[in-house]
């Protein structure tokens, strides 16, 4: 995450305006006195994306792309949320594919990248991420006969350690994969800076998962010099479709995934089941909504979309730094609890998804607990199943999370602290 913690704004210093933001999401008016922290699987949808999805299924349902009304509109539609998207990113637009979602893309993207390897090259994967930015390579590795080596956390705090993967690297690496940001340590990694280590070491090729990132931050993929990067629009305020980015300088060595006669087309390529018309459409509303954001605290301005982001990057964690500080305050301190991951957000690097282990009741016990007070929570490995496995924690009860994001407030905080502090025993 950006080390700004606040921007500043005709001369005075800025904060989010919470009010003005929980206005863009009428799902939070459904029930005032729910606390929904249960973000990182799936989030609310922004007002605007709603409006779009309705308009295109009431008014454009038909096969985009023809000459005719409203086929043409429908196509427009289309290419408006994918040009948005490649610009929100700093990508071109035959480098973005949109999906159905993260764990088909990077399926899909193993195929086209595996194809290449052979029997004596390597690979490097970590045990910290979502299953989905691990097992589609493990498996693609020792279908070809690729020695698969381990980039692993540490037991106690589930962070990687960068000096610890520069002896995994030689010159056999093909590529090394890794999470931006954990879904259960909630911790961001320094992607800028690791990757910048693989590229000066080897001829590796580097590919993020940052599905548990997005939420917090759009990044600037350029910036990053990542080669694949993907992530989901649904745990981004947006309908249920997954981005993926792939850098045209390496397109030479993919193998096209689509039908033969559609082979060579950069929109085609990594998406073989096609686009869900209506999904893709949706997905300018997450930008209309980052750009209202942006007005309503920057005014009118001419600024590039991914120089929006990085405004709002600096509000947005402020807000979430001090929802997540007093929680993890109160888990890190507390005797029957342990804390996965940094116990404070010090480095600005810690987004507010948290898990931890209740050590006198299962994880499950809890969590009920917290429901019937009216807190969407949950338990379980999340699909993280090596890393809680690694951690010595049960997969099938798993860690207790609770993840935010900055539409939450704090007296959503306040009342997980006082639920946590009568159920934690």
């Amino acid at each position: 995450m950006l080390s700004c913690l606040a921007d500043y704004f005709k001369g005075r210093i800025m904060k989010l305006d919470i009010d003005f933001v929980r206005t863009q999401f009428s799902q939070l008016d459904d029930e005032p006195e729910f606390v929904f922290a249960a973000n990182a699987g799936g989030s609310y949808i922004c007002n605007q994306v709603n409006n779009l999805m309705e308009h295109y299924n009431r008014h454009t349902r038909v096969q985009p792309y023809s000459r005719f009304s409203p086929s043409h509109e429908a196509g427009e539609a289309m290419d408006r949320a994918k040009q948005l998207w490649a610009d929100a990113l700093n990508i071109d637009l035959s480098e973005l594919t949109i999906g159905p979602s993260t764990s088909m893309n990077t399926y899909v993207i193993a195929q086209a990248i595996g194809a290449g390897w052979q029997s004596g090259d390597e690979i490097i994967v970590t045990n910290q991420d979502h299953e989905a930015n691990s097992g589609v390579w493990r498996r693609k590795a020792e279908e070809k006969d690729v020695t698969i080596r381990q980039w692993s956390v540490d037991t106690d705090t589930g962070l990687l350690d960068v000096e610890q993967l520069l002896p995994l690297l030689n010159d056999k690496t093909r590529w090394v994969f890794f999470t931006h940001c954990s879904n259960i340590v909630g911790t961001a990694n320094p992607v800028e800076e690791i990757t910048s280590q693989v590229k000066a070491n080897t001829k590796a090729k580097v590919f993020v998962d940052a599905v548990a990132y997005a939420p917090h931050h759009i990044s600037d993929l350029k910036a990053l010099g990542v080669d694949g990067y993907a992530f989901s629009l649904y745990k981004v305020f947006g309908p249920h479709q997954g981005l993926l980015y792939v850098n045209s300088d390496i397109y030479s060595n993919l193998t096209s995934q689509v039908h033969y006669f559609l082979a060579g087309n950069p929109a085609k390529d990594f998406n073989p089941a096609g686009p869900q018309h209506a999904q893709v459409a949706a997905c300018a509303g997450v930008i209309d909504y980052f750009d209202a954001l942006h007005q309503h605290h920057f005014g009118e301005t001419n600024a590039r979309v991914t120089d929006k982001m990085i405004d709002l990057s600096g509000l947005i964690q402020q807000h979430e730094n001090e929802l997540a500080a007093p929680l993890l305050d109160f888990l890190a301190d507390h005797k029957d609890i342990r804390l996965i991951g940094k116990p404070d957000t010090n480095d600005d690097d810690r987004a507010p998804t948290i898990a931890f282990k209740p050590l006198k009741q299962s994880s499950q016990s809890l969590v009920y607990q917290l429901q019937d007070a009216g807190i969407g929570t949950e338990n379980g490995d999340f699909y993280a199943h090596r890393l809680v496995t690694d951690l010595g924690i049960d997969p099938d009860d798993g860690v207790v999370r609770l993840s935010l994001v900055h539409y939450n407030q704090q007296a959503d905080v306040d009342k997980i602290i006082r639920e946590l502090d009568k159920a934690v025993n």
